[in-house]
């Protein structure tokens, strides 16, 4: 073997064992949050997920499908609240939360709802409405004015 092969061949080796002693850390820490959240704060028994934020040594709790928290490394500390990317300019928060709460339009019980077409139909809209709420009511006031619209009624 040729001393540039030896070397080479070391360091992918010193490489992969670093990489992979990162991945050891990084899932101890997910396991040491869930474990400190639990034993101190009990809506925190169930865990949704715990992930790595952009931040070092901050990570991302989610419980309860879409409540974000985030921990240190030890789930020691617990932050409520908004991580914003300054430099980006972006809630890093709230891009998370829009998209656990995307709902796939394929996916909805179409044929459950009412439909109301108007014009072509075009445009596909689903309304979750209350009977009873007055927004609800202004808000359908209001989308007699859209055209070109398929509006499915839930």
């Amino acid at each position: 073997m040729t001393p540039f092969r030896s070397v080479f061949r070391r360091c992918l080796l010193a490489a992969a064992a670093l990489g992979a002693g990162g991945l050891l850390a990084a899932h101890a820490g997910e396991a040491e949050i869930r474990k400190n959240l639990a034993a101190q704060i009990p809506q925190f028994a169930k865990i949704d997920e715990v992930r790595k934020t952009p931040v070092d040594g901050l990570y991302e709790v989610r419980i309860n499908n879409t409540e974000i928290y985030y921990a240190d490394e030890q789930g020691t500390y617990l932050l409520q609240g908004n991580l914003i990317d300054v430099q980006a300019r972006k809630n890093l928060t709230e891009e998370r939360v829009d998209k656990l709460s995307q709902v796939d339009f394929d996916k909805l019980p179409l044929k459950d709802a009412f439909k109301i077409v108007r014009g072509n139909g075009k445009r596909q809209l689903a309304v979750f409405e209350d009977p009873n709420c007055g927004y609800c009511k202004q808000f359908e006031r209001d989308l007699k004015n859209v055209d070109n619209v398929t509006v499915h009624l839930f």
